[in-house]
């Protein structure tokens, strides 16, 4: 695997709390680090889901839409993260419990600067009584980070040419909006 700033070839297989590599011609390698995320497609009343716009690092290095979420931190679970995740950046309240189970896993690696990190995000699936949000318990990082907010129709989203995580999401959303959420999450390949 080739990582940004390396050369072909000069970097051992990466594996997951293995600790520093060595230097190899004068380049340092470390372990990934695990980033799980859990986030929300959220439906409106109106059936359109929202995505927020940001521009994805590596190996992407392009803009992209996702729904809203972020990191499960330590000791949370993910049905946990997604409503605090909803709660900060929309200002929807909901409980983990009405979060349900994920209806789509995707997982796979991204780098940041010199840093790898490998991620699982869990999206989870809920309808919205308003269209309103409340950005004011976006962290200044997540205000810098958003580039747009949109809700976006099945039809909309099916016809964009854009990024969009999770990759299956304008095929599943038909689906979701029609109440028929997956008894088992379903898997999303990584987008390349």
């Amino acid at each position: 695997m080739h990582r940004p700033g390396s050369r072909e070839g000069d970097v051992p297989p990466l594996i997951p709390g293995a600790g520093p590599f060595p230097t190899i011609t004068g380049v340092t390698v470390t372990a990934p680090l695990r980033r799980d995320t859990a986030r929300v497609i959220l439906l409106s009343p109106d059936d359109r889901v929202l995505l927020f716009r940001h521009h994805l690092p590596h190996p992407w290095d392009r803009r992209g839409w996702m729904p809203p979420g972020g990191a499960v931190d330590p000791g949370e679970s993910p049905a946990q993260a997604a409503a605090r995740e909803l709660r900060e950046e929309t200002g929807h309240t909901l409980t983990p419990f009405r979060m349900g189970d994920p209806v789509v896993v995707d997982s796979g690696q991204w780098w940041l600067g010199e840093t790898t990190f490998i991620t699982t995000n869990q999206y989870f699936c809920v309808r919205a009584d308003t269209v309103r949000l409340d950005l004011s318990a976006q962290s200044d990082q997540e205000r810098r980070d958003l580039l747009e907010i949109r809700w976006w129709s099945a039809t909309e989203l099916h016809a964009t040419s854009d990024l969009v995580f999770p990759v299956i999401l304008p095929d599943l959303l038909p689906r979701l909006l029609s109440g028929d959420l997956p008894r088992r999450p379903r898997r999303s390949p990584w987008p390349a």
